[in-house]
């Protein structure tokens, strides 16, 4: 009796219509969808460590532009007054009071570079402190230039060098003092922003460079899940089918997979499924057929016992032929009635022989057809293989990029610790991945493995259906010689029954009609017997096929 197929696990029913429609997706999608993710946390960090190049060239412009040119500014005031100081001293020594007049023509240049120097160092403009500070250093530049130039310089013209050392001394020297020192403040000023513009460009790097390494790892750990979620949903597809063409290659036609997706692997699955009801519908109808051949070898060989029993009294009864003609008549109408009986029995044989024939022919054809089907199968496990190759090859990368950001993050010091644990979590997931996807592989190569099994075990089964064709035809040509022989008998007996008064002139044809007879059942006997060892080689074949 046929039993109902037991389905395989099957995914567990949900009704989100979100994650059916993620289900029935392609592989190829699937996989597609966990490289895309990963290609865009590239693009995420790329963009960011771009946006983070540009903000550091900005502040590096930036400190040129507001610190480092304020410096070289301060440093052209401060030579600017020292060259004012320098030509006050020629003035004084100089040979000539032309001489000194000359040096002292200079001085307003000098005053004008000093502005210019001022300028330079404004910029865009200043505030606060820079500002006071700067007006401070120009205002005793500027007094200090006009002491030179009221005092110092009329001293030097006349060579009073008493009266301009000690105007130099009580006038002079505090203005260039003042100056002096204003300048020296205005360049420390600018070394303190320059050392905080550097502190806020090395946190601005430090920050740019946690925000990179976050998204590394969160995207990486995205990239990673969703990567461990299409290699489970993978596994759980080649572990339905493999269940099921484990249980065909053991010769168990009740196994179904019942995936429910329709991606390739439910499209598999569900082929894989057809096969197997398929081969069970076949198995089915040879077990009938070899019933029916048992039923009518039986009847077959109780129709020829009964002949032959017939033909062996005839052939006694012909020596009692002149004193017992009635008696002959009567053994006449028994042997007629056992050969309309073999009559009968060899038109159902000759049936029974043409449906066994014909369902032989049905099985082969199935078995051709579960035998490619099941080369898809082999063929499908390639591509799952190929598949996952991919998503090892996506699984060693992700390791590559966790162990960066694990680099990374230990470089970042104590900011960084709790990404390095992420990026622990992450090449530790990678690894899951790579061990799920070998599991894959190696299920994958289990079910090739079981799918040649089953390719044997089909190609035997078209063997012994062949066999039995050849049989049939054996069975079949010998019923049309056995028909031949009981019509032949038929009108034999007919003869003698209308003759019964020519029986002692025809006895000898009668003996001759009964031997051929005792022959021809003999010859039926052997058909009769090859005929049932057939059908109980066919009915063991059929057996170890679980329905």
């Amino acid at each position: 009796m046929t039993r109902p197929p037991t389905p395989a696990p099957a995914p567990r029913a949900t009704d989100h219509r979100l994650l059916q429609w993620w289900y029935d997706r392609p592989v190829r999608t699937k996989v597609l969808a966990v490289v895309t993710l990963a290609a865009l946390v590239s693009v995420v960090v790329g963009v960011l460590g771009v946006l983070a190049a540009g903000r550091s060239a900005d502040d590096t412009q930036a400190l040129y532009r507001e610190n480092l040119l304020r410096v070289a500014a301060a440093g052209d005031m401060r030579a600017a007054l020292t060259d004012v100081r320098i030509a006050t001293r020629d003035a004084l020594i100089a040979a000539t009071p032309a001489d000194a007049q000359t040096v002292l023509d200079g001085i307003p240049d000098l005053q004008q570079a000093f502005g210019t120097a001022a300028d330079d160092y404004t910029g865009a403009g200043l505030t606060g402190e820079r500002a006071s500070t700067l007006a401070d250093a120009e205002q005793s530049f500027s007094a200090y230039v006009t002491a030179v130039q009221d005092t110092l310089g009329p001293l030097a013209l006349s060579g009073d060098e008493a009266g301009w050392r000690t105007a130099n001394q009580s006038v002079a020297k505090p203005l260039v003092t003042q100056a002096e020192s204003d300048i020296d403040r205005l360049r420390s000023l600018e070394r303190s922003s320059g050392s905080d513009a550097a502190t806020t460009a090395q946190a601005a790097y430090r920050t740019d460079r946690l925000e990179v390494l976050a998204v590394i790892a969160v995207g990486a750990a995205l990239a990673l899940a969703a990567g461990a979620w299409v290699a489970a949903g993978l596994a759980r597809g080649v572990r339905c089918v493999q269940d099921v063409a484990e249980a065909l290659a053991a010769g168990d036609l009740t196994k179904a997979s019942a995936f429910g997706t329709r991606c390739e692997l439910g499209q598999m699955s569900a082929a894989l499924d057809g096969a197997v009801v398929s081969i069970r519908d076949v198995m089915d109808s040879v077990a009938r057929s070899a019933d029916a051949v048992a039923a009518s070898s039986e009847e077959l060989s109780a129709s020829s016992s009964q002949i032959s029993s017939a033909a062996g009294e005839t052939s006694t009864q012909t020596s009692l032929v002149s004193s017992a003609a009635d008696e002959v008549s009567r053994s006449v109408a028994t042997v007629a009635a056992g050969a309309e009986e073999m009559s009968a029995a060899i038109r159902e044989i000759a049936q029974s022989s043409a449906d066994a024939a014909r369902v032989a022919a049905d099985a082969v054809g199935e078995a051709e057809a579960t035998n490619a089907t099941i080369a898809k199968l082999g063929v499908s496990s390639k591509e799952i293989g190929d598949v996952v190759k991919v998503i090892t090859s996506i699984a060693e990368q992700t390791n590559l990029l966790a162990l960066n950001a694990t680099i990374e993050a230990a470089r970042a010091g104590e900011a960084g610790k709790g990404f390095a644990v992420v990026a622990n979590e992450v090449k530790e997931l990678a690894q899951e991945t790579a061990r799920a996807t070998e599991d894959i592989a190696r299920r994958v190569e289990a079910i090739q493995a079981d799918t040649g099994g089953a390719v044997t075990a089909i190609g035997r089964i078209g063997t012994v259906i062949g066999q039995i064709n050849d049989y049939q035809l054996t069975i079949a040509s010998a019923v049309e010689e056995q028909t031949a022989t009981t019509n032949e008998m038929s009108r034999s007996v007919a003869e003698a029954a209308a003759g019964t008064t020519e029986i002692a002139a025809n006895i000898t044809g009668v003996s001759a009609a009964a031997t051929s007879t005792t022959q021809a059942l003999g010859q039926t006997g052997l058909a009769v017997d090859e005929l049932a060892r057939m059908a109980a080689e066919m009915r063991s074949a059929v057996s170890r096929f679980v329905r």
